[in-house]
């Protein structure tokens, strides 16, 4: 019954957005969520928009899902759900009515900017502003309500590049959007992400005009994922390519977390940490706070690793293992339940408290959501098709 009832959802919404052959009103329903999910075929890459009204969904089918050729990307913001196209600089908007009615409601286009469009490169300030990187430290301000382009914003005090390592700006795993301002993470490595400055900067962006009011300089490597806790402070963290070469060469900078604390932008030195101290001196990516305390961190089992592995590709390795971290205690557990995995992992906060983790298999055949709490079994949500890296709740 769970997956039939995805499937409904997904049919009524996709009648919504084209449109019924009948001519009449398309059917009102209560979607929650909007996943994207995508294959990767002998033709093609293919992204399907699946529309949920629960996470409770099963075995999710593709059959009636919205389909995008290429890499799609979704996001949203204020029940507004904007999906970008995967072959060209393009967003369009599906907004929902009172009823909960999804329909088509605008486009905009980068491409006289020389945006990709990406929403994984995208940053929602609030109803009225977006930001959309062109590069890594310039982006098109635009309005999601009124689909206008405002112009384009170079942050200034960000540095280009350090010691011969470029910049690079952190996304969808990263930026934090907090009152009138945005939190954004900048880090520098090589172009194989393999060696990284041992200090990244943190970027207080004015949330209307997209310019900088503060450059915070952070003391961790590739910081590039963020959570908040429920007093509203902040947790920068590295993802899965710096945690690597420390394994290999001692001085290589070992990955740490950062704290902004929620009264001040500023960051909190007597907390700042290295999580491997706490899970056998094994490297540590993607720390984010999940309640009462405590965080989630994937934890490099090196152990794990083939014998000829080469230094580039561990951090992409089957050799990862979800550990919960006590922040109050100084503690670490390893999460039983759930076994090896390749890379990262991509977590989302959603109804105020719950943390739901995506966790593809190895071939990116398939991808599981798992709900994770301080304590507890993880438990099993739904599971979708190919690789799907990219959950939206559509409003609060």
């Amino acid at each position: 019954m769970r997956t039939r009832r995805a499937v409904v959802v997904i049919g009524a919404l996709a009648l919504a957005a084209c449109g019924g052959d009948d001519g009449g009103e398309p059917p009102a329903l209560d979607a929650q969520y909007a996943v994207a999910s995508t294959i990767f075929g002998d033709e093609g890459t293919t992204t399907y928009v699946v529309f949920l009204d629960t996470l409770d969904a099963g075995d999710v089918d593709l059959a009636s899902a919205r389909e995008f050729a290429g890499w799609a990307t979704i996001g949203g913001v204020d029940r507004m759900l904007f999906v970008g196209d995967g072959e060209s600089p393009t967003l369009t908007r599906y907004s929902a009515d009172d009823q909960g009615t999804f329909a088509e409601s605008g486009r905009i286009s980068f491409l006289d900017y020389g945006a990709r469009g990406a929403l994984y490169r995208n940053v929602f300030a609030g109803t009225s502003r977006a930001f959309m990187a062109i590069d890594d430290v310039q982006r098109v301000a635009w309005d999601p309500a009124t689909l206008e382009a405002i112009g384009v914003v170079e942050l200034e005090g960000v540095d280009e590049a350090r010691d011969g390592l470029a910049v690079r700006a952190s996304f969808d795993r990263a930026a934090i959007t907090r009152g009138d301002r945005v939190l954004h993470p900048h880090y520098f490595s090589d172009d194989d992400y393999y060696r990284f400055a041992p200090a990244s900067q943190i970027a207080v962006v004015d949330g209307a005009s997209g310019e900088a009011r503060a450059v915070l300089e952070a003391p961790c490597p590739g910081l590039d994922v963020a959570s908040v806790d429920e007093d509203g402070n902040a947790y920068f963290s590295n993802w899965v390519f710096s945690a690597a070469a420390p394994h290999f060469e001692e001085s290589a900078p070992r990955p740490c977390v950062v704290r902004v604390p929620a009264d001040r932008d500023e960051i909190d030195s007597t907390w700042t940490r290295d999580l491997s101290t706490l899970v056998g001196d094994r490297p540590t990516a993607a720390f984010r706070y999940l309640a009462d305390g405590v965080g989630l961190v994937a934890v490099l089992h090196t152990e794990e690793l083939p014998d000829d592995v080469a230094p580039g590709q561990a951090a992409v390795a089957t050799a990862w293992r979800l550990w919960r971290v006590d922040t109050t205690s100084w503690s670490a557990a390893p999460i039983d339940e759930i076994g090896l995995f390749s890379g990262g992992y991509y977590a989302f906060r959603v109804d105020g408290d719950r943390t739901i983790v995506l966790l593809p298999t190895d071939d990116y055949g398939s991808t599981s959501a798992y709900e994770i709490g301080p304590e507890g079994a993880p438990t099993l949500r739904f599971t979708i098709p190919g690789w799907a890296y990219q959950l939206v709740q559509l409003g609060d």
